[in-house]
């Protein structure tokens, strides 16, 4: 099995549990404190990170504030996800949500010059349609 493969599958369950466990933290606590718990989360998985680097991290600015800029959206983003599941329903929140590659694809061929075939481009289409059908039902 291909490194990428592999990798790619641990990140689906990664995000899967990652999209799911917050409808059950929303439950029982604030949107705001789920954030909190998620950061030392991110805090604790980073320092086991840093340990395994040590003194090899990189510090290019080109990368380091893209990086850093990568943190705070993701924090924002997932503060509103939370939000969202405090009244909306996770198939349809989670799905909705999991279409950011759309932005990603798009900011992609703008900004990067890749190019995008038309399956692609059909995939993406389909993946609007689900959320369309999910949302109302």
């Amino acid at each position: 099995m291909a490194s990428w493969f592999f990798n790619s599958l641990v990140a689906l369950v990664c995000f899967g549990l990652w999209a799911f466990l917050p409808k059950v933290a929303v439950r029982y606590i604030s949107p705001k404190s789920v954030v909190i718990y998620e950061v030392l989360g991110v805090f604790a998985a980073g320092c086991v990170f840093f340990l395994t680097v040590g003194k090899n991290i990189d510090t290019d600015l080109r990368g380091v504030l893209p990086a850093i800029v990568t943190g705070v959206l993701g924090t924002v983003g997932f503060l509103c996800f939370l939000y969202a599941l405090t009244v909306g329903s996770v198939s349809v929140v989670a799905t909705l949500t999991a279409l950011y590659p759309a932005v990603t694809i798009l900011l992609a061929v703008v900004f990067l010059r890749e190019s995008i075939t038309l399956r692609q481009v059909a995939g993406v289409g389909l993946a609007i349609v689900s959320v369309i059908l999910l949302s109302r039902g």
